[in-house]
């Protein structure tokens, strides 16, 4: 469009109240972005690293997890979703991931317009988005090496030097002297720390983690939690689902809660 020049009105000329080619494009667009369920010229979107949610509904073919849901995250943020079983703190973060397509409304994640992506284009946000999830979801034949590497390279075919990046991510959550090593014989807290290399490996500027300290002691918890503000003192924006109430109180950060019916999101 900024290639374009529109001739103006000619000197003394009269356009009879019409409105010019640019401002009727404009007008045509937002009306297109609004019967589709799309932000108009008045929202700020897009911004690398933002999360913006509006008028979202999703679930599973049943009542709906979340119902008429509006959510904001600014670049650089850390933020917990928190709130009882079933309020919907996974779906949401599915949402997020592209997993659950919403049934109403518009998901913007980094520029990505989620809630549009079809099943065979969810690979545009895995190459976006970091993804630690509640079950470790390793692959116990292959090594902590190879369970970085792999997705990293399905997910970015034509990167070069993938093997370089899933060491650097390994190394950055101590466990450069586990390359090699199996999930079976690491520790829950070390599995989870796979995870997280795995996750942030592509250097993500948006990081989900769904209870990444559910199931493992507090000291690991304390030590999942540094790596998680180191990472968000590096740049990306940090969305957590938590129940955690250790984490809460030893980690201050804005909180979203979820409570069931309504799921109306309060930031505290």
């Amino acid at each position: 469009m900024d290639a374009l020049i529109w001739a103006p009105v000619p000197k003394g000329g009269k356009d009879f109240g019409h409105p010019s080619m640019p401002e009727l494009m404009r007008r045509v667009r937002d009306t297109l972005q609004t019967r589709l369920g799309g932000p108009n010229t008045s929202d700020i979107v897009g911004a690398p690293g933002s999360i913006q949610l509006r008028n979202v509904t999703a679930g599973y073919g049943g009542a709906p997890v979340l119902s008429a849901f509006d959510l904001h995250i600014n670049p650089g943020e850390f933020v917990y979703v928190v709130g009882p079983s079933g309020a919907g703190k996974t779906t949401l973060l599915k949402v997020l991931f592209g997993v659950v397509r919403p049934e109403t409304g518009w998901v913007l994640v980094d520029g990505i317009a989620v809630h549009r992506l079809q099943r065979w284009q969810t690979d545009t946000i895995r190459r976006r988005v970091g993804c630690v999830f509640q079950a470790y979801e390793l692959l116990p034949h292959l090594t902590s090496l190879e369970n970085v590497l792999l997705p990293l390279q399905l997910a970015h075919a034509r990167m070069r030097h993938a093997r370089a990046y899933a060491v650097e991510a390994l190394e950055l959550v101590g466990l450069k002297d586990k390359l090699h090593e199996f999930p079976g014989t690491l520790s829950g807290g070390q599995q989870q720390r796979v995870a997280i290399a795995r996750a942030v490996a592509h250097q993500p500027r948006v990081l989900l983690a769904d209870e990444p300290t559910g199931n493992i002691d507090s000291q690991s918890s304390s030590e999942i939690m540094e790596l998680f503000g180191q990472l968000n003192e590096m740049g990306s924006t940090v969305v957590m689902a938590t129940h955690d109430e250790f984490v809460l109180a030893s980690y201050s950060a804005r909180e979203v809660r979820l409570q069931p019916p309504t799921l109306m999101a309060v930031a505290s």
